[in-house]
């Protein structure tokens, strides 16, 4: 370690020396990089001279200096761990270096600016701040400090480089997942910045073995992505692995360590087959993000996402086209189940719907560093529905968060448990999903805090049916189902008969047949006692995550729920969603019901009137009367497409143990290994195991005469 001291502190006297040109791309130290560090270092120099930075940041930063290199506004006593405030002097100090390197600033080479940036930054070297979370000081002081000592390089005395070079060498290559990248790009740039070619490429290799399907934390087979565990993390760990592996991808493009084409058809896939599904319009999908449920975060998460999508379009040029389709994100229709994390998106020009589940396999939530603390029923079949984007847009501070849309819940008067990710609870095995890329069916038998239920969501064309069965539980306390908790957008209008009453606004029990608010319908096939709330409502910041003050807000929320009572046994419920409703489409459906609906303990099927599109979910084996008779041998789930001549089944083990099932269906078709006896066709299909288990099978059966 001694000896890369003194060769990198020669190099800076050298640097000091023969520095001439301090061009916005170049800072003259170029050439006392090695050969095949050369390209590497002006990629790295050229990604953070391109970061966004004005003139009047800089102004405001410059106001609230203070002389000793600290800033007046962070305080530096904030022992935090989440969202650690004080990192934010680095990235003052950063701001200050990329405008003092970059030819379009007004401070560009400004001797003032330059002596501040050498005081705050000595600011932080002298005084070594540390947080109580390892992540600050492994990877985000490295991550946050290193774009300084790269843009100041030719700037920085011995005393400086030696005092950083302590907080850079915390980082070390160690870990998995993202939390492997982010330690492996400081590892990589440090070595970069010591001229050692053989630790750079190492840690180059460590991160792009990384790029690759994971057995445990990372990129799972369907493309969402898992950290702390088996959990989806699309939005917290998976867009951080994503931004930060373009990092990588930016930073070794045209040099000896340069990603491989597999590699980068890897990431790719990433953005068309993951992330890019998450993505409606400006906003990013709740369920998706993990434990930070912040202000404004969906929007900041999906500008990050496009952000992606942009450099990946620049760097990936081959295939710039489906950067640009990806860009415009209502292009993308059709229906996506994420096999390994009980999660599935449905979605049209028009919609987006999505489905969040947790079982014994998977973990639905968690609550680390004081976010999400409410969040305990997050994976409990949250079930989201935006037209606009704009309906759960800050809502966090307002939720009744034991009445998500579309969970089953106790509602006691207890607080909520604060689960950290290992604590996560539930008993649900069979939890899964069924897809054909254009419309899918979700289904969670629910079990967990003595509560169980049959739910599942057939997601067809452009609407939901949701059903519910076998609803029971010993307690005290209501058990209720939320249809819905948006933000109130104008009136309410209740259809009944043939009447209809409008801009209902008062909380009252009702008994619709169906219901319409802010473009989307509510439809009832089996009416039911509704419960409906518009008030105005308190809510705070802080109960979401204890970063935030204490302020208290208020906001119109429109709720939409079922009671099935206390101690219910074997309750059930019945709904559709409609999107982009009006009054005359949900009389139309309400007088010619759309379906063929059955819901119970053993069965919930949905099929449509014209009988092309079906969906079964079987809990135990059993026959359906769809199609004249569908039988199975195991619980599982099912879609049938019927089209000319031919039958399309569609099936997949929610429970992912079994290795194969026989079905058995009325008339006499044909396809590999099909038998037909008295006026049936019997087949027995292979299910998927290993990491695909649970993932939709097809099979494509020929009518026969």
């Amino acid at each position: 370690m001694k000896s890369n001291l003194i060769h990198f502190c020669i190099a800076f006297i050298s640097v000091i020396i023969c520095s001439c040109d301090n061009s916005g791309t170049s800072n003259g130290s170029e050439f006392l990089y090695p050969k095949e560090l050369k390209q590497l270092h002006n990629n790295v120099i050229e990604y953070y001279l391109n970061q966004e930075n004005d003139d009047d940041t800089i102004e405001e930063l410059l106001q609230n200096f203070q002389e000793d290199g600290s800033w007046a506004t962070i305080d530096y006593s904030n022992k935090i761990r989440g969202g650690w405030p004080v990192k934010n002097h680095l990235k003052h100090v950063q701001s200050l270096a990329i405008n003092y390197k970059n030819k379009d600033s007004k401070y560009y080479l400004n001797n003032n600016l330059s002596k501040k940036i050498h005081k705050s930054l000595n600011y932080w070297l002298d005084n070594d701040f540390l947080s109580t979370n390892w992540h600050d000081q492994h990877i985000g002081v490295p991550e946050l400090l290193l774009p300084t000592l790269f843009l100041m390089e030719a700037e920085l005395s011995e005393k400086q480089f030696k005092k950083a070079k302590v907080l850079l060498d915390r980082a070390k290559i160690k870990m998995s997942g993202q939390n492997k990248v982010w330690l492996s790009t400081n590892v990589m740039l440090r070595s970069l910045l010591l001229r050692k070619p053989d630790s750079v490429a190492i840690a180059s290799k460590a991160i792009q073995n990384e790029l690759q399907i994971a057995k445990g934390v990372g990129v799972k087979p369907d493309w969402s992505y898992h950290e702390h565990g088996a959990q989806l993390q699309f939005g917290n760990y998976g867009l951080s692995y994503l931004e930060d592996m373009i990092k990588c991808y930016s930073f070794v493009h045209d040099t000896p360590y340069h990603f491989e084409a597999n590699k980068i058809e890897f990431l790719r896939n990433i953005i068309l087959k993951g992330q890019q599904w998450i993505l409606w319009d400006d906003t990013y999908d709740i369920s998706a993000s993990g434990r930070q449920l912040f202000e404004n975060e969906q929007a900041k998460k999906a500008s990050r996402l496009k952000a992606c999508i942009h450099k990946m379009k620049v760097l990936d040029k081959a295939h710039s086209k489906v950067y640009d389709d990806a860009l415009v994100s209502k292009i993308l229709s059709g229906n996506k189940h994420f096999w390994k994390s009980d999660f599935q998106v449905h979605r049209t020009k028009d919609f987006y719907f999505s489905v969040k589940m947790s079982s014994t396999r998977v973990v639905g939530t968690e609550s680390v560093n004081q976010e999400n603390i409410q969040g305990y029923y997050l994976g409990d079949g949250v079930s989201l529905l935006s037209i606009s984007g704009k309906e759960y847009e800050n809502i966090f501070p307002f939720w009744d968060w034991k009445k998500l849309p579309g969970t089953t819940i106790i509602q006691d008067n207890k607080p909520l448990p604060i689960i950290k990710f290992s604590d996560f609870k539930t008993n649900s095995v069979f939890v899964g999903g069924v897809s054909n890329g254009e419309n899918g069916i979700a289904a969670m038998d629910y079990n967990r805090d003595g509560l169980k239920a049959k739910k599942s969501w057939f997601m067809f064309d452009d609407k939901i049916v949701c059903l519910g069965s076998g609803i029971s539980a010993n307690t005290e306390y209501p058990v209720t189902t939320a249809i819905n908790q948006a933000f109130a957008r104008g009136g309410v209008v209740i259809g009944k008969d043939d009447e209809v009453e409008t801009n209902v606004r008062k909380h009252k029990e009702i008994n619709p047949d169906w219901l319409l608010h802010d473009n989307i319908g509510y439809l009832f096939p089996n009416g039911g006692t509704i419960n409906l709330s518009t008030n105005i409502l308190e809510g705070s910041w802080t109960k979401v995550a204890k970063r935030y003050r204490p302020v208290i807000l208020t906001e119109h929320i429109f709720k939409l729920w079922f009671t099935h009572g206390k101690q219910p046994k074997n309750k059930k419920y019945n709904y559709i969603l409609v999107p982009n409703a009006t009054e005359a489409k949900l009389k139309d459906f309400n007088k010619n019901k759309p379906f063929k609906i059955v819901n119970n303990e053993a069965l919930q099927s949905v099929e449509s009137m014209d009988g092309t599109l079906a969906g079964m979910v079987f809990y135990s084996k059993g026959i359906s009367s769809i199609k004249g008779g569908v039988s199975v041998n195991q619980p599982c789930m099912m879609m049938l497409e019927e089209k000319a001549n031919q039958l399309i089944i569609l099936v997949s083990d929610p429970t992912h143990k079994l290795t194969k099932i026989t079905i058995t269906i009325s008339g006499k078709y044909k396809a590999n290994g099909s038998q037909y006896v008295n006026g049936k066709t019997q087949i027995t299909l292979q299910l998927p195991t290993g990491d695909e288990a649970g993932k939709t099978v097809q099979l494509e059966l020929q009518k026969q005469e």
